[in-house]
């Protein structure tokens, strides 16, 4: 025992001395700037909940659905239960390992009784708990665990990633599908129409007021306008299929769907908040970030690979011992032992786990750095694509609103025979053209809004279950 305790005090004052030299922590050194450059509103935070600002309960319903039931973020977060799993085992070695043991053993000469002299029969039991302990000298154990927590905390943040992909996937696929039933009852409603002035050249081609050319070209714009309906209804249901992946509902339809979006879409304001506070919102930097401080624990961990480790084993128990039937008693045993273990030579191998630990650290820093600059670019992009989006959706609003009152009135011109087939044709198609534009950009806006919020990175939250407070 007084071997040990010297031991220990030796492998204390060394560990003492070689701490000193501690490694480098490393943390990202990013300057944020104080508001995004295509948004003056970095007052205001973005919404939580921000699939609520669209007022659509069939749309807000299918994003809780997907948050709870989707196969992708459940198998994030049996990952996340596997890394929470690996920081206990970590952290358990800090702490002494206790077992207990039993043995017993009979052994029998197989002699007569008269010839047992010097092959007695004998039977022994033994019953003990061993202890085993490594004393963390150096911090390496610590290190090791606290590298464990960074990584079930990076677990976490890839979870609320997932869960933030999956309900904008929810969100797009769902605008999507709405602009694609809204392309098509259009073009339905034009191409009947366009059906009908098909009827009328051909009652007054057989009137003589009209040739065979004008029939063919009124059938020609006819069936043109119907051969986009096609496209456009396969856009429905893989719209539809996406989304019924994505909520795990294969039985998912949206035939009865009654979505409260109007048809000019009505995108509030972007709230973008602080650049800064991207750092709070957005999971995939979070994640990175804790990555870093895995990394930077596993430095720590490497450089005490140096520095000498302590083993300390202790074993207490009771031993019986029979011969030839006769019981000798039962005795207590216990043994203590220590081991002082410290790297002289080993061929580089030391100096190399420093320096893939060092290569490492470096690595998860440049991550950090590139992930936080990449979202910045993320929301200048989707700010400047939604702003100009919005500038392009009320141009074309306008576009489509007088392309209707052209088409009514040449509709009512040719009625009069005032002008003939052509301009009539012209305007119908433009007025066509005109509505699938402004359609088309109504949920482009819709979806660039959605990209945004992806962007900023919120909404994960409202999913969080609530911390249970500690007495």
């Amino acid at each position: 025992v007084i071997g040990v305790v010297k031991g220990a005090a030796l492998a204390a004052s060394i560990a003492l001395i070689l701490t000193g030299c501690s490694t480098e922590v490393l943390t990202p050194s990013v300057d944020l700037p104080s508001n995004f450059a295509a948004s003056t509103a970095s007052e205001m935070e973005p919404e939580a909940a921000w699939w609520e600002v669209y007022h659509d309960p069939v749309l807000s319903d299918l994003v809780r659905r997907a948050a709870r039931e989707n196969r992708d973020v459940k198998i994030a977060a049996e990952r996340l239960r596997a890394a929470r799993a690996g920081e206990t085992v970590s952290r358990s070695w800090l702490f002494p390992s206790v077992g207990a043991s039993a043995s017993g053993s009979d052994r029998s000469s197989g002699f007569s009784s008269a010839t047992k002299q010097g092959y007695p029969d004998t039977k022994t039991t033994s019953a003990g708990l061993d202890v085993s302990w490594e004393l963390d000298l150096s911090g390496r154990l610590r290190a090791g665990a606290a590298a464990a927590d960074a990584d079930a905390m990076a677990a976490e943040h890839s979870m609320r990633g997932v869960r933030l992909l999956v309900m904008s996937d929810v969100v797009s696929n769902y605008f999507t599908l709405l602009g694609a039933q809204r392309q098509v009852a259009t073009l339905r409603a034009i191409s009947a129409m366009q059906d009908e002035t098909l009827r009328l050249v051909v009652a007054r081609q057989q009137a003589g007021l009209a040739s065979a050319f004008d029939v063919e070209r009124a059938q020609t714009d006819a069936l043109s306008a119907r051969a986009q309906i096609p496209p456009l209804e396969t856009q429905v249901a893989v719209s539809r299929h996406r989304i019924a992946v994505l909520i795990a509902d294969q039985s998912f339809n949206t035939a009865n769907i009654q979505s409260s979006i109007s048809d000019v879409a009505v995108v509030p304001e972007a709230k973008p908040g602080q650049p800064a506070e991207l750092l709070q919102r957005r999971p995939d930097v979070l994640a990175l970030m804790a990555q870093l401080d895995a990394a930077n624990a596993r430095r720590k961990q490497a450089a005490a690979e140096w520095f000498p480790r302590l083993f300390l084993d202790a074993s207490f128990g009771r031993q019986g011992l029979s011969l030839n039937g006769a019981d000798l008693g039962v005795a207590r045993f216990t043994n203590v032992a220590g081991l002082l273990a410290m790297p002289l030579f080993n061929a580089g191998r030391t100096q190399a786990i420093n320096d893939a630990a060092e290569s490492a650290q470096k690595e998860a820093l440049l991550r950090a750095e590139d992930g936080i600059v990449r979202a910045l670019e993320d929301v200048e992009n989707a700010l400047v694509t939604l702003a100009q989006e919005r500038r392009r959706a009320g141009s074309l609003q306008l576009a489509a609103a007088s392309a209707e009152a052209a088409q009514n009135r040449a509709q009512s011109l040719y009625n009069r025979g005032q002008i003939d087939l052509l301009p009539l044709l012209d305007s119908q198609r433009a007025r066509l053209t005109a509505r699938l534009n402004s359609n088309e950009s109504n949920t482009r806006l819709l979806i660039d809004s959605v990209q945004l919020y992806k962007a900023l990175g919120g909404g994960w939250q409202v999913f969080e279950q609530p911390a249970t407070p500690t007495a």
